[in-house]
């Protein structure tokens, strides 16, 4: 009999630490999310603030610890952790994943629609260089936080 597999390699070890507690309120992992094929989906202004807007929403927050995170055009960074030792953070992970997989194809419809994508380019400017030294000052006193919309990408 024949033996059809997978159409790709598939995954026979895991990602996950061994004996590493993913519920405990006090611990945090590095965790990254790429895209499917590494396509640059978060390019997309409305695609990159809809994921954001759910990373940092209040149904997140409340069981999730976010520290940090940075967004990428194809990927996500973030470190996190869980509030409650009932909750596990790859099952928060999953949850996150699915919510932001939909806002996908529902921006996907959009695009489809209009037919338009929103590059950062085109509505976001560079600060000047009067504001640069102070700006970078801040951050690295943590006095302030980078924001998306203040930065000008390129490609």
């Amino acid at each position: 009999m024949p033996q059809f597999d997978f159409p790709y390699p598939r995954r026979y070890n895991t990602l996950r630490l061994l004996g590493y507690k993913y519920n405990s309120t006090w611990q945090l992992c590095a965790i990254s999310l790429v895209t499917d094929l590494r396509r640059p989906l978060f390019a997309d202004v409305n695609m990159a603030k809809s994921v954001l807007k759910c990373l940092l929403s209040n149904e997140t927050l409340e069981h999730m610890r976010l520290r940090a995170f940075t967004l990428m055009p194809d990927h996500l960074h973030f470190i996190a952790g869980v509030r409650e030792p009932e909750k596990k953070l790859p099952n928060l992970i999953g949850i996150f994943k699915s919510y932001t997989t939909q806002q996908y194809w529902k921006r996907s419809r959009e695009i489809v629609e209009s037919g338009q994508v929103i590059l950062p380019s085109t509505c976001i400017s560079k600060a000047g260089p009067k504001e640069d030294r102070p700006l970078i000052a801040s951050l690295m006193d943590w006095r302030a936080t980078l924001r998306a919309e203040v930065v000008e990408l390129k490609n």
